[in-house]
């Protein structure tokens, strides 16, 4: 009775070693090769591959967040302690529809405002 437990045990091991299906081995036929199949040596080679630059990619892209994240945090605390301004001041950040364009139209009018000589043409 052990023994034939034991053959019952190794049989599925013997089965797949001896019957395979095509294409197991390291080679392809001509034919596959024309289809595009590749080999298992071929897609563990790509497989790699993409792995190793996908890691490489990801490591790149998270210090150019790391820089980003810094660079905002520098502008951060020159807003916070040389403008005394916080992003995060609904007083300071209230909803507006007002464009970019908008805001540098109003800043060079109002700079130009100030010059002396557009002064003395407004006042005269």
């Amino acid at each position: 009775m052990r023994k034939f437990a034991l053959v019952l045990a190794l049989l599925p091991m013997a089965a797949c070693s001896t019957f395979g299906w095509e294409g197991q081995g390291a080679g392809v036929t001509q034919e596959q090769q024309q289809r595009g199949i590749k080999d298992v040596t071929a897609l563990a080679n790509d497989y790699e591959t993409q792995a190793f630059f996908r890691s490489v990619r990801r490591r790149s892209d998270g210090r150019n967040n790391a820089f980003g994240r810094d660079l905002m945090n520098i502008t951060t605390f020159l807003d916070r302690h040389l403008w005394n301004y916080d992003a995060n001041d609904p007083y300071m950040n209230f909803p507006s529809n007002t464009t970019k364009l908008e805001h540098l139209g109003r800043f060079g009018l109002n700079t130009a405002a100030g010059l002396p000589f557009v002064d003395e043409l407004t006042t005269r």
